[in-house]
């Protein structure tokens, strides 16, 4: 992760507020590179009820354009087929096949960009899109470049939406604060594994630097997924930075 992905964790981490959110992440994105940001989120508390949650800074001209025409603020069918990914969904896959809404919307500065899915528990789910206002091979080379640190962001924002959204930062998951208090949350090679993955190893790259066997990775990664109630590893990471179970390292 680097010590610069952790004050980026940290920073988002750390909000009480959607304003304070929305602030912090715009000028993360920013810092990323990207002239454009946006986060929608349906957060389903464990209580039952759902809380929409979304903010943006997407080009003034674009919301009024898709407003007067009922449409959705990413180009095309782009929210829908991202929110079916459980990887980043890269803009330029979908304007190859449906060129005239991605056309429209860069005649209003919005280029090229990239979209995140994170899905948690209770059906909550989000969708965290980064955008330039290029396009080409540039573009989407700064795209790749950065795109580990777009995962951690949206898996942070998503799981800072989330607790927001709860209005109770002490019922978000009382089985892990009682087994926390108990200091039996991750098993040491469990935070191992964890630590490896934070700083984008593969699992067979962690197999190799702990000397176990990546299956014996994999069984881990799983088991801190569930027992952090994580998407994926992204979210997990988030989670467990946040819980203070993992620390940035060199």
């Amino acid at each position: 992760m680097g010590d610069k992905g952790a004050v980026r964790l940290k920073r988002i981490l750390a909000n009480r507020s959607k304003t304070d959110l929305e602030e912090t992440v715009l000028l993360i994105a920013g810092q990323l590179g990207f002239q454009y940001f946006m986060f929608r989120g349906c957060l389903a508390p464990s209580r039952g009820s759902s809380h929409d949650f979304r903010f943006d800074n997407f080009p003034v001209g674009w919301r009024r354009y898709c407003a007067d025409r009922g449409k959705d603020l990413l180009p095309g069918t782009l929210r829908r087929l991202a929110l079916q990914e459980v990887t980043p969904l890269h803009w330029k896959k979908i304007a190859a096949r449906q060129s005239r809404p991605f056309a429209k919307a860069g005649k209003f500065g919005l280029g090229t960009g990239v979209s995140c899915s994170v899905h948690g528990p209770h059906g909550q789910w989000s969708l965290t899109s980064f955008a330039l206002a290029r396009t080409g091979s540039s573009a989407e080379r700064h795209i790749l470049a950065v795109l580990s640190d777009c995962q951690l962001v949206a898996c942070a924002v998503h799981y800072t939406a989330a607790r927001i959204a709860r209005r109770d930062l002490d019922s978000l998951e009382p089985p892990l604060r009682l087994q926390r208090a108990n200091g039996r949350i991750l098993s040491d090679r469990e935070r191992q594994c964890l630590i490896q993955s934070a700083r984008g190893k593969t699992t067979l790259e962690i197999g190799q630097a702990l000397q176990i066997s990546e299956r014996t990775v994999v069984f881990h990664l799983s088991n801190v997924r569930r027992k952090l109630g994580a998407a994926n590893s992204r979210h997990a990471v988030a989670k467990a930075f946040s819980l203070k179970l993992i620390a940035a390292g060199p």
